[in-house]
């Protein structure tokens, strides 16, 4: 990861892109949220509590802490609520309050409250508020000195804090039991202050164990031009603490150079940590003298790749830079639940390149936009950057949380922007390498039906279709991990990755996606209305994976459409046409689970030339049928037999594998899935 970040900063160096330095121990406030928000409480000069307000998360998002420890911080920490209630009954009187449905009965809780076991707050809590309010307070203090009038606030804050003392646990909890009380007895009922009063444990666990956290920032009710709770605050206190960091640190690399031609000095310091969206802090890196592999170079822990702190200070602020929040889609997005992509050019453009969304990392609310229209804008964007495209490298990585401390790069690659528009080209062919499949599905207005198409994948939705596991019926059985994220990267802008990659993701396809194509057959010959979002979007998606797949194996729709596979898949899309027009007319419209050609598919993709004969004997009544209709449908069964009849004419003189393997496999399902004349428009009655 170091060596992707410290490219990323000479990018960036070279753009004239300032970057942001901070304090390795001032970090970001934890995520706020409506169901867990922070906490802004205003103490008053007489140590007491003026103002309680959960703040949004656009104000939060600029705040940060001084943590020099873990849990250990200022002026924001995590605090537990006042009280804990684990009884059944009193948890339902409590929801019975949240939800209105009764008034609140402050007598009854200081009733609950008169036990002195319903006290969150024990000696640990005790002990580390003695760090947060005191210890951590007045060393802050030293390093603030001379405050500025501007920052007043901060200086006030910190006197009010280390004025409670010794017993500032004692006074911190009763000034938060005070104020709450007194606004619960004015107001009634507030649910944000109600949680940091009263905890609902579980009462199958011990109290030590389930206490509850809330997260809080101090701050003063009387500041002149800036709060506490204020980003210009915040980047006072950060330059104080650089300006005291940097005077005290000593030249121990003076003369050595580090891995980056950089001088070394605080080499042996741990490495930062930066907070990541999505997946938490993450260290840039991290060695350990216990674990023996390390000793396999002589070298151990700090030694074994020299890193200064200039090049430390660089390769934090560009990771900063790179996942800044406001550059979610474009440079960076989510990959998974515990893995963000990572994506850049070398030419940096004055408007905002959406290239991680390009791949598939698009916004959380972003979900309307299709491949095509990105891939035209990223294309479109990186020609007026250089002369030539070959020109602009792609940088493109991926960093996944392993578990709780390690975090590890899963992919990395470099690529040019011609490629990239090359490939985006190829990929567009590919997934249009399919016949016409039309989907009644719902469309945006509610009650409206419309006809729905393949729709081309974004590169990391390849994985996250094959990896799910359909049934016989239909039903998501779950997700697996076989394929991984990048493997839809790989498979769009590397050109190697079709011999040794395209079989496997075809095998995988079909193994895991069978039922889906069996479910939507039977859906689109029954002519049923098919819901096509959330994971029922892989409907869409699929059918355009399987085309692209085969495209990339150089078989094209041109030809598949006339090869035994495919034809056989028609035959078996005809047997349940003309299945689902006979139970219209004569069963009363009564159409069974599953129609004929539907319950032949999966012996046709082991053995078509059994299955052909076992849908000779079972359509003989149903032809016999289509040969003498004469209701309104007559026109539709007379289709029907004609395609039987030219189907028949192609495969009369051929001769029939008796296995077939993926690629064929694939092209009978595309084949058995392909347009359904009850929705082409080109056929008559």
């Amino acid at each position: 990861m170091l060596n992707e970040l410290y490219h990323l900063s000479e990018v960036l160096e070279r753009e004239r892109i300032t970057l942001s330095d901070w304090h390795k121990y001032l970090k970001p406030l934890p995520n706020a949220s409506e169901k867990k928000p922070c906490f802004r409480i205003s103490i008053d000069q007489d140590g007491s509590i003026t103002d309680i307000e959960a703040m949004e998360k656009e104000n939060t998002s600029c705040l940060r802490k001084w943590e020099k420890s873990n849990g250990n911080s200022f002026p924001g920490f995590n605090i537990q609520p006042l009280y804990r209630i684990s009884n059944e009954d009193n948890k339902k009187i409590i929801k019975r309050w949240r939800e209105g449905k009764a008034s609140i009965d402050l007598d009854l809780i200081k009733e609950w409250f008169s036990d002195e076991k319903t006290k969150n707050w024990d000696s640990n809590v005790f002990k580390r508020m003695n760090k947060c309010l005191r210890e951590i307070p007045n060393e802050l203090q030293e390093l603030c000195a001379n405050i500025p009038p501007q920052f007043i606030s901060l200086k006030k804050l910190c006197e009010r804090v280390l004025a409670w003392g010794d017993g500032c646990q004692d006074q911190l909890f009763q000034a938060l039991d005070n104020y709450i009380w007194k606004f619960l007895e004015k107001n009634g009922y507030c649910q944000s202050l109600f949680s940091l009063l009263v905890h609902e444990g579980l009462s199958n666990k011990r109290p030590e164990d389930d206490r509850g956290s809330i997260s809080v920032f101090l701050d003063v009710p009387d500041w002149d031009e800036y709060p506490v709770a204020h980003e210009k605050t915040i980047e006072y206190i950060n330059s104080c603490l650089l300006n005291a960091a940097s005077a005290s640190t000593l030249e121990t690399g003076k003369g050595q150079k580090d891995a980056f031609g950089r001088a070394s000095n605080s080499h042996k310091d741990k490495l930062p940590g930066v907070k990541l969206p999505v997946i938490g802090e993450v260290k840039l890196r991290a060695m350990s003298s216990e674990i023996p592999c390390q000793n396999r170079y002589g070298t151990i822990d700090a030694e074994s790749f020299l890193i200064g702190a200039e090049s430390r200070k660089r390769v934090k602020s560009a990771l900063e830079w790179l996942s800044s929040y406001d550059r979610e889609g474009e440079t960076w997005g989510r990959a998974d639940k515990k893995e963000l992509i990572f994506a850049y050019p070398t030419v940096l453009p004055r408007v905002p390149l959406k290239l991680a969304a390009c791949l598939g990392a698009r916004r959380s609310d972003d979900t309307e936009a299709r491949f095509e229209n990105y891939a035209k804008d990223v294309v479109d964007c990186l020609k007026g950057l250089a002369p030539s495209n070959k020109e602009i490298e792609l940088r493109v990585f991926s960093l996944r949380k392993m578990d709780t401390a390690r975090t590890k790069v899963v992919f990395h690659r470099n690529y040019s922007a011609q490629r990239l528009g090359e490939a985006a080209r190829e990929w567009q062919q590919g997934c249009a390498n399919t016949p016409v499949i039309r989907m009644r599905s719902w469309g945006m207005e509610k009650g409206k039906i419309i006809l729905a198409e393949p729709e081309t994948p974004f590169p990391l939705q390849i994985a996250e279709c094959l990896n799910r596991v359909w049934g016989l019926d239909g039903t998501s059985k779950c997700e697996v991990k076989t394929i991984p994220k990048s493997a839809g990267i790989e498979l769009l802008l590397d050109k190697s990755a079709n011999l040794r990659q395209v079989p496997h993701l075809l095998n995988v396809a079909l193994q895991n996606g069978k039922g889906l194509f069996l479910s939507l057959g039977n859906s689109l010959h029954s002519n049923d209305v098919i819901r096509i979002d959330g994971i029922k979007k892989h409907k869409q998606l699929m059918p355009a994976i399987l085309g692209l797949l085969l495209w990339k194996l150089g078989i094209g729709k041109e030809s598949y459409m006339s090869n035994p596979p495919y034809l056989i898949g028609r035959i078996l899309k005809l047997a349940d046409d003309l299945h689902a027009l006979y139970c219209k007319e004569v069963r009363n419209n009564s159409l069974p689970p599953q129609l004929l050609g539907n319950a032949l598919v999966v012996a046709a993709l082991e053995s078509p030339i059994q299955a052909l004969a076992q849908l000779a004997l079972r359509i003989a009544p149903y032809l016999g049928w289509a040969r003498v209709n004469s209701t309104e449908s007559a026109g539709l069964s007379r289709y029907i037999l004609k395609e039987f009849g030219l189907l028949e004419d192609q495969l009369r003189n051929v001769t029939l594998p008796n296995r077939l393997d993926d690629p064929a496999r694939a092209q009978l399902l595309l084949g058995y899935i392909s347009g359904s004349f009850q929705t082409n428009e080109t056929v008559k009655n």
